[in-house]
């Protein structure tokens, strides 16, 4: 595997979701710098956000992450600050139902309460590691907070991390709070083409961890915005990353490179395969396969991959690409 581009990553953007936040923390912390990570502990009537949501806030404000609509940030970079200031965690409480927040408040009328903690995270702090070894993980991260702002985080069959506790205010009549935390969905595309540059700026935004394998130099350089790029024949897949991947698209092209692919995903738990190309090319593609692998695939195809959107050209087959991931990732038909 080798990176996909040599330049440094650029920054997250403040409105992204969980893997904006990581990857906004990890370059903070590359940086020497001590962010505060606001977490959503509890939460009541209509919030934007429920519990474990999770934003980034550095001295300047929001760096990544958005547990509103842009009504909350600002107060809450005030509660940031002074977590950061006070060089320990602050919980923050925003009742958006009150008559109060109508006039002197936020404005949101959203009626719902919303509870959150912000904790200072230098790199050492143990909720830091956790989360950094949740970017790569292929297994939720559990989290519990306690009333006094002490905490643990484990990975099912992995390690654990504890924290102390260190919260201003009145923390004695809060909750305990427990929720876990999905790590980024991660993808596989085999094969690289003219709608790869367009899926993987979308399915970034969208918070996905996008890995490509492309052999054909010529192809490869359409995957330069991949997370990883990976330089293997069809019909090799990456052992570690394969394993992580939510979901795999097949799209080399080229019916004996997709083939290929397809007898080797057939092995795989991978949920959901993805196969570029008309409806009569799988009928062929699925023939041409030893009928066990056949067998194997039939239920995880998604073949023409994508939702019906229409539109043609790279960009509107990316869009149709990122559009049906969407709705598999969100428990959605996407037929």
């Amino acid at each position: 595997m080798r990176p996909a581009s040599d330049s440094p990553p650029a920054p997250a953007a403040a409105h992204g979701g969980l893997r904006a936040v990581l990857d906004a923390l990890l370059a903070a912390h590359a940086r020497g710098e001590t962010p505060a990570l606001a977490v959503v502990a509890a939460c009541s009537g209509p919030t934007y956000r429920k519990p474990g949501a999770l934003a980034l806030f550095d001295a300047a404000g929001l760096a990544a992450g958005a547990l509103s609509g842009g009504c909350l940030e600002e107060e809450l970079a005030h509660a940031a600050r002074a977590a950061l200031g006070a060089g320990r965690a602050v919980r923050h409480a925003v009742d958006t139902g009150s008559a109060d927040d109508l006039l002197f408040g936020t404005g949101s009328g959203c009626g719902g309460r919303m509870d959150v903690l912000l904790l200072p995270l230098p790199p050492q702090a143990p909720l830091a590691a956790a989360l950094r070894a949740l970017r790569e993980s292929a297994t939720p991260l559990r989290i519990a907070l306690r009333a006094d702002g002490g905490g643990t985080a484990r990975m099912d069959h992995g390690p654990t991390w504890h924290w102390p506790a260190a919260v201003d205010g009145d923390a004695g009549t809060r909750a305990d709070a427990h929720f876990a935390i999905a790590p980024p969905p991660r993808l596989l595309a085999l094969g690289a083409g003219p709608e790869t540059p367009a899926l993987l700026q979308f399915l970034q935004r969208l918070g996905w961890i996008v890995e490509v394998q492309e052999h054909r130099a010529r192809w490869a350089g359409y995957a330069a915005g991949a997370d990883a790029l990976h330089d293997a024949r069809p019909g090799t897949l990456p052992g570690a990353g394969t394993a992580r991947c939510r979901a795999a698209v097949v799209m080399t092209h080229r019916f004996d490179g997709d083939l290929a692919h397809l007898a080797a995903l057939a092995a795989t738990a991978v949920p959901y395969v993805g196969l570029l190309g008309p409806t009569t090319r799988r009928d062929a593609l699925l023939a041409a396969l030893d009928a066990g692998a056949a067998a194997a695939l039939r239920p995880r195809l998604r073949a023409p991959v994508g939702l019906h959107l229409g539109g043609e050209g790279p960009e509107a087959i990316a869009l149709a690409i990122a559009a049906g991931l969407t709705a598999h990732l969100n428990g959605r038909t996407d037929a």
